[in-house]
């Protein structure tokens, strides 16, 4: 064994986990006049990263290969010189040789590792890929998207900074919890455990007994968007909820719809706290700045009421729900299903519905749609902002000493409501409601100028709406809900940050102010590039699937991507008919929008609290 190691640390060149200071490929041999170091060229500086890279080499070869060719048989666009014969012979071969691929490229990666640790770290993602095509092994679309994925990963890995690497293996620091030994930063945990959830989602509802066809599963690429959709509570889907699942899928469905809905920070504190993470200065300022807490005790409490906000709200809405659609004639127990899921679904502003046509056969009544416009209200607003209005209410508190936030929050959701209900009201009077008594259609706009705010219910269909409504329902899907919420979007209040920020501006005053309080300048600044991203971000998705949805029109794709980014889920009606790469962009833009926010937010908070050592003079720069 050891002249096995030696030999094939000569060979080689490789680091070993033996010991950091003497490392295995440095054995040397005895000679009859001298000793002899091996390994003596791979240990050049020069050769060692092109060693280190040798499986990312290997990986981009093979499994590249296997990706271009899997898309070119997808698409029909095999080239002339090839016949499909023989490039279905080669995906055939392909799909046994990916793995192996993966496989090489672990043990590569174990062999160059520092430590145990370390390899762990870094290529978690790569040993969860691994035994889900080992798992999957022979299906051949399952083998080309967890290729493409980890192809994608390990493009991500090469930028990987060695001066961390060495910084974290020099730290003193040392500590028994798991996430510590990881160095899993809340970011990082946001991201995972949106993606464990989504891929749990997806391969649950591929179950043959989650369809409801017998004997047919749900596809992987259909499974995969409608968990997306869920667990980022957009409501966008490719297949109809009650038409094509189960009890049990419906049920999977509903679970990721909550589990999304309870909000980003809420679960990622969960976990935290769970596995006994202690909070340091930096991690609790940036919890503190979200939850409006300042202890761990406090942050507890906060989540502890999260659960129980949403569980009584939901309750009750289920409630008045189940007894609206037994009037209309459901069967008690149909009634109770419509009745809970809708409330959930409205609650989190995730907008699925088991109808066909969301809530289109239910706009002249009032007692179902109204409801639902309140449990998206209350979703919408901010589990902070309901607690102080739960104060208001039950305590006595007066209205002028609820927090700064609250009072931003309510009076932009307020004029947001209105102002939308005055749009929708006179752009369709004489359209699209023109059947609608006077009532109707004030209820109907009202409606519809609250479910715009990420929640993607319906009364009215889109299709038979005017221009100019569409687009403004882009501006309000675009702004969204408010932070804390279980809604999407830039949020209400770094709206109102922009607005007197330029109203600050015109009146040529430096600060800006609300309510006698000065807001900081790095909240501008956090503000104002949140909302810049996120036209960046839409802007560019907009580009991208204007090129690939060929077949559909601009403002159609326009819609989806916004809906997408807001997480609002109303389509006007493209969404079953995207191609293979716009169901992929969609879901990859549902997850931005729903994750990206936040971590942004998070991101920034670690970096404002690790900041440099120096402090520049000041730069002038002319503008305007």
């Amino acid at each position: 064994m050891d002249l096995l190691s030696g030999g094939m640390g000569g060979a080689l060149g490789l680091r070993g986990f033996a010991s950091r200071e003497t490392p295995w490929y440095t054995s040397s041999c005895k000679g009859p006049k001298n000793r002899v170091k091996v390994g003596t060229a791979m240990n050049d500086r020069r050769l060692r990263p092109l060693f280190e890279k040798l499986p990312f080499l290997v990986e981009l070869f093979i499994n590249g290969s296997f990706i271009l060719l899997y898309i070119l048989r997808k698409s029909d666009q095999i080239p002339g010189f090839l016949s499909r014969s023989f490039v279905d012979t080669l995906l055939s071969g392909f799909i046994w040789i990916v793995p192996l691929v993966v496989l090489f490229t672990l043990l590569g990666h174990y062999i160059t590792a520092s430590n145990f640790d370390n390899f762990i770290r870094k290529y978690l993602s790569s040993v969860i890929t691994f035994m889900a095509l080992i798992i999957t092994w022979g299906d051949i679309e399952f083998t080309f998207w967890l290729s493409l994925a980890h192809l994608l990963l390990s493009v991500l890995l090469l930028y990987h900074s060695e001066e961390d690497e060495e910084r974290i293996a020099r730290s003193p620091k040392r500590s028994s919890s798991l996430f510590d030994r990881l160095r899993i930063r809340p970011v990082q945990l946001v991201l995972l455990v949106f993606l464990g959830l989504i891929m749990a989602g997806s391969f649950l509802l591929m179950l043959p007994f989650s369809s409801a066809a017998s004997g047919r599963a749900i596809g992987f690429l259909d499974a995969l968007f409608i968990a997306t959709s869920a667990t980022c509570v957009t409501g966008l889907t490719t297949l109809d909820i009650a038409e094509n699942f189960s009890i049990f899928g419906q049920i999977v469905v509903l679970t990721l719809m909550q589990i999304g809905g309870l909000g980003i920070m809420a679960i990622s504190s969960t976990i935290l706290l769970l596995h006994g993470k202690s909070f340091g200065r930096r991690d609790r300022m940036v919890m503190q700045g979200l939850l409006n807490v300042s202890n761990q005790e406090q942050l507890f409490e906060m989540i502890i009421d999260i659960v129980r906000y949403a569980f009584w709200i939901e309750l009750w809405g289920g409630i008045i729900l189940t007894l609206s659609f037994f009037g209309e004639g459901f069967e008690f127990s149909k009634a109770v299903g419509y009745g809970f899921f809708h409330s959930i679904s409205a609650f989190c502003n995730a907008g699925f519905s088991l109808f066909p046509n969301s809530l289109e056969a239910f706009s002249g009544k009032p007692q179902i749609y109204m409801p639902v416009a309140i449990l998206i209200i209350l979703g919408g607003v901010g589990f902070i902002v309901l607690k102080e209005v739960k104060a208001l209410i039950w305590r006595g508190k007066k209205l002028r000493d609820i927090g700064l936030h609250s009072k931003i929050v309510l009076i932009m959701s307020l004029i947001l409501t209105v102002f939308g209900t005055l749009v929708f009201f006179f752009g369709e009077f004489l359209y699209s409601m023109d059947d609608f008594s006077f009532w109707h259609k004030l209820g109907n706009s009202f409606f519809q100028s609250v479910t715009l705010r990420t929640a993607g219910f319906n009364t009215v269909p889109l299709i038979e709406l005017q221009s100019y409504t569409i687009y403004f329902m882009t501006l309000l899907m675009f702004i969204g809900a408010s932070p804390g919420s279980t809604g999407g979007g830039i949020k209400t209040s770094t709206l109102a940050i922009l607005i007197q920020s330029i109203m600050a501006t015109l009146r040529g005053r430096s600060r800006v102010e609300f309510f006698d309080r000065t807001i900081p300048n790095i909240l501008i600044v956090r503000a104002t590039a949140l909302a810049i991203i996120s036209v960046i971000v839409t802007t560019g998705f907009i580009f991208i699937m204007i090129a690939v949805e060929k077949e559909q029109s601009f403002y159609t794709v326009f819609f989806e991507v916004v809906s997408a980014s807001g997480t609002v889920g109303l389509s006007l009606g493209i969404t079953p008919h995207l191609t293979v790469l716009g169901k992929v962009l969609i879901s990859i833009l549902m997850f931005i929008g729903r994750v990206g926010p936040l971590t942004l937010v998070l991101a920034i908070g670690e970096r404002e609290m690790g900041g440099g050592k120096f402090n520049y003079p000041d730069g002038r720069l002319m503008i305007g």
